[in-house]
């Protein structure tokens, strides 16, 4: 539940704008609201109404742990953006740092470089498991995963990408290609992107073949090796990619020997492992990583969410 608060209040009235000619135009704008129902009105009205919600709040401004709606309710704020905003939000070494950007420079794009992609890219570097030194910044973590897509199979010359059931990476259109979470995420968008394949992620509470870590396992690998002997030969995957813990599809953590398993039999057919650490990266199960809890190291990492 919500606490009730006074609303701090907003600006009102008509917003001026220059326009070319060096005149003013008075444009007024739909008076701001204490009511969500006509705010959510307004959007329904000339808001692409494709992406769910999953409350009716309409938050006004949120500070530290609390989101404040507009008709002055302050809800504690479990969900941090979808594990984005580990700081809270208006944490003031984030305010004051985006400022001091802001002053400098907003926007760039490849007409030059740029110290604070060369200092990130360093501090990224010097975190990141094993020999992984080298880093490309897109926008989002679905970017991010098309980017490694795109880099396994230009490097490897290979089509085919194996992901897992139940997986997360994303709703761009090559990202939808290997989630498999949730079916209406990829109704009627198909065909998606071919040589994609899915198999069972080792999630021991709902194996086919029965309970415990080993049979769980046994499963997984059984049905790799039988793709690979039927579907796909090896010599025409690129790469696997994997969330190191199972995020959308159930919060998985799988059994210890997964990873491990799964590095060696990419080693031996020359497959590269991508690990999605998106949602589970930057200290979100304990690590840095979460393949550091395995020991495994990725050939490539998607990284997003609690890095900003």
């Amino acid at each position: 539940m919500g606490s009730r608060l006074r609303h701090p209040g907003r600006p009102r009235g008509p917003t001026r704008v220059r326009i070319q000619g060096g005149m003013m135009k008075v444009v007024r704008e739909t008076p701001a609201s204490d009511s969500p129902q006509e705010w959510l009105a307004r959007e329904r009205a000339h808001f692409a109404q494709v992406l769910y919600r999953y409350t009716p709040l309409v938050v006004e401004h949120a500070k530290g742990s609390y989101l404040y709606t507009v008709e002055g309710r302050r809800y504690l704020d479990f969900a941090c953006g979808i594990a984005v905003t580990n700081l809270g939000h208006g944490h003031p070494w984030v305010l004051r740092a985006a400022h001091e950007q802001l002053d400098k420079l907003v926007h760039l794009s490849v007409v030059g470089h740029h110290e604070p992609n060369i200092v990130l890219a360093e501090r990224i570097a010097a975190v990141a498991p094993g020999k992984l030194d080298k880093v490309f910044f897109a926008n989002s973590g679905a970017e991010a995963v098309e980017g490694a897509v795109k880099l396994a199979r230009y490097v490897t010359r290979r089509p085919a990408i194996i992901a897992f059931q139940g997986a997360f990476h994303g709703r761009t259109y090559g990202a939808l290609s290997l989630t498999a979470s949730k079916s209406y995420y990829r109704e009627r968008y198909e065909p998606f992107l071919p040589s994609i394949y899915h198999v069972p992620y080792p999630y021991a509470y709902r194996n086919p073949s029965g309970p415990g870590d080993e049979a769980t396992l046994k499963y997984v690998f059984d049905f790799i090796d039988e793709m690979l002997d039927t579907r796909v030969p090896p010599r025409n995957v690129a790469a696997f990619i994997v969330e190191p813990v199972l995020g959308e599809g159930g919060y998985v953590v799988p059994p210890a020997d997964f990873m491990p398993r799964l590095r060696k039999l990419c080693d031996r057919h020359d497959i590269l492992l991508i690990a999605d650490e998106v949602q589970s990266g930057y200290g979100r199960t304990g690590k840095m990583f979460a393949c550091e809890h395995t020991g495994v190291v990725p050939d490539i990492m998607t990284l997003a969410k609690s890095i900003a």
